[in-house]
């Protein structure tokens, strides 16, 4: 009796349009015939049409990334050193583009290992550091004459963090961390003034009354502000509370279970950005009142450019003042009135003021009280992003480049907004699931990184894989080798440095058991070398009888296990009908 009649002592047959079958075998039968058929057309299309497709049109690939078909962050990992980095999707380049690294943070949903990263200008991975917990805000700063990558870590809850932040120097040492003064650093901003001090914005949780927005008296609200801080000692300089200058009413926020319970307070400013000018005056920006607001160096309104308070007159018929749930509010000419920020256009599903986020660039006569909308920086496909988001003014090329926070999208433009660059770090199409973000990227072209851990490199089948997380000045790789561990190293091979991870074909050179590989710089000098490595013996031939053991091995229980079953079988259910098979 065949197997398959043995595994189910009910009593039907396969005749989908018999009536004298039992109603819920039939309905099985059509289920597991439409599950069949969903897997096939599935495998089908996932294993054999789309890549026929990308065999045939390449166009097609970028298509794919975007609508997620490849994930939401499509991945990549380094052998050498286990590190792993999103597949960038380069939409538009143009060789204009800034000759700069790129400082942003991989975070979301999709992403196989979170951490900030350093790209090169062909967005090849130059570091990166896999840490614990959320880190973000990745940037390159400048204390006391030298240069530092500055991050911020923590813990994350909704739209606030509290952490603190880290300064490294050129060897990716920690060299210095700051601390809010009595309260959480939050992830919004970390920046250091040109007088070395570091501005840190901050979110705690206070009673308030919020019955001017219809809810209880006796309420929880988001009190959000900022500190200046020194570096050195850790002394509070200064700190300014919105609370304190904004009334709660004031908020163009909406939450209908937001200020009645502790666990769930209102956020009714929501400060993300701080600048400070050549006068000592702060530049904030305060999400959910549509404003950016000049303070004194007392901490005092100035002015204050849009919200319910707005003080300009806006001559480019509402172009200037339309901004709505923006960020990073920066000044690129003080003296000319110039500055940039990220014009969201939305804060949720609930609040969305626009069809596509930008970055703007506005012009404020101070003196007169007027501003006039210079130039917008839309992405190819005009994303809209519900949060996050930066805008830099780039000086050495007069471009300008946008990171659009929430969705995976970085751009490049000319001053005037012509789109020069665009890269994907994942697909924007899936940005609703989180599945791709970095608060802010920022440019910076003058990185010298030289990494106080050397190289690494292994081989697999006969390939060594070689890189350098955070090397800036590798040019090439010499392959080195040599019969004996002890003995002298001879150079090999030479590659040119051109993705984060290199690699050399081993099978030519079974002369030589040891390895190493030595990084070049631009003039030919050696800067590091990799640990010696050995080749180890191929066990290809022990892993196919392996393999042919173990199919032998699985044939001979499933044997036993048929056996066992038709002898069970007939010693106990004689006489009894099992599966009818029919012939049609």
């Amino acid at each position: 009796m065949p197997l398959m009649g043995r595994l189910l002592p009910l009593r039907f047959s396969f005749n989908f349009k018999a009536k004298s079958q039992p109603l819920l075998v039939r309905l099985l039968l059509w289920a597991i015939l439409v599950v069949a058929s969903g897997v096939v057309l599935y495998l089908s299309v996932a294993y054999l049409a789309i890549p026929l497709f990308i065999l045939l049109s390449p166009t097609l690939h970028p298509t794919l990334y975007e609508l997620g078909f490849y994930g939401g962050s499509p991945s990549q990992t380094y052998f050498s050193n286990g590190l792993s980095s999103p597949r960038i999707s380069i939409r538009k380049s143009d060789p204009q583009c800034d000759k700069a690294y790129t400082f942003l943070n991989f975070n979301g949903a999709s992403m196989v290992r979170k951490g900030p990263a350093i790209l090169d200008p062909n967005n090849e991975l130059v570091w990166k550091l896999e840490a614990e917990g959320t880190t973000t805000n990745l940037k390159l700063q400048t204390y006391k004459g030298e240069q530092y990558v500055t991050y911020w870590t923590g813990m994350k809850g909704g739209t606030m963090g509290r952490g603190i932040y880290h300064m490294l120097d050129a060897s990716y040492d920690l060299k210095h961390t700051v601390s809010a003064v009595g309260l959480g650093g939050d992830l919004h901003e970390f920046l250091i003034s040109r007088d070395d001090t570091a501005l840190l914005t901050f979110y705690n949780v206070t009673p308030a009354d919020l019955s001017s927005l219809g809810k209880t008296k006796n309420g929880w609200l988001i009190d959000s502000g900022f500190q200046e801080v020194d570096i050195t000692t850790g002394e509070l300089l200064f700190e300014w509370r919105a609370s304190e200058h904004f009334q709660v009413n004031e908020t163009f926020m909406t939450h209908p279970f937001g200020g009645y319970f502790k666990s769930i307070p209102f956020d009714f400013f929501h400060i993300n950005s701080v600048d400070k000018d050549s006068k000592g005056n702060y530049l904030i920006s305060s999400r959910h009142t549509h404003s950016v607001t000049c303070l004194s160096p007392d901490g005092q309104i100035v002015w204050i450019l849009g919200g319910q308070r707005n003080q300009f007159e806006d001559l480019s018929g509402g172009e200037a003042l339309n901004f709505r749930w923006q960020h990073d509010a920066r000044w690129v000419d003080e003296e000319a009135g110039i500055l940039t920020l990220f014009d969201n256009k939305e804060g949720g599903p609930l609040h969305v003021d626009g069809p596509y986020s930008r970055g703007v660039m506005l012009q404020l006569d101070v003196p007169n009280r007027t501003v006039t909308f210079l130039h917008e920086y839309a992405s190819l496909h005009h994303t809209r992003t519900p949060s996050q988001g930066s805008t830099q003014y780039l000086p050495t090329s007069e471009h300008v480049f946008v990171g659009f926070g929430h969705s995976p999208v970085l751009s490049e433009f000319t001053l005037n907004g012509t789109l020069l660059c665009e890269t994907h770090y994942g697909a924007p199409w899936l940005h609703p699931f989180d599945t791709a973000v970095s608060y802010r990227a920022f440019k910076a072209p003058n990185w010298v990184g030289i990494p106080r851990e050397p190289p690494t490199a292994k081989i697999r089948d006969d390939v060594l894989y070689v890189s350098w997380n955070g090397a800036t000045e590798v040019a090439a790789w010499v392959l080195q080798g040599a019969s004996e561990q002890d003995e002298g190293f001879v150079d090999l091979d030479v590659v040119d440095k051109e993705t984060f991870e290199e690699t050399f074909e081993l099978e030519q050179l079974s002369q030589y058991s040891w390895f190493r590989v030595a990084a070049l710089d631009r003039n030919g000098q050696v800067l590091r070398s990799t640990e010696v490595i050995q080749r180890q013996s191929s066990s290809s031939w022990w892993s196919f009888l392996l393999a042919v053991f173990c199919w032998a091995l699985l044939f001979r229980l499933a044997w036993m296990a048929y056996k066992w079953s038709s002898e069970r079988g007939h010693a106990s259910s004689k006489g009894v009908s099992w599966v009818v098979w029919r012939k049609s």
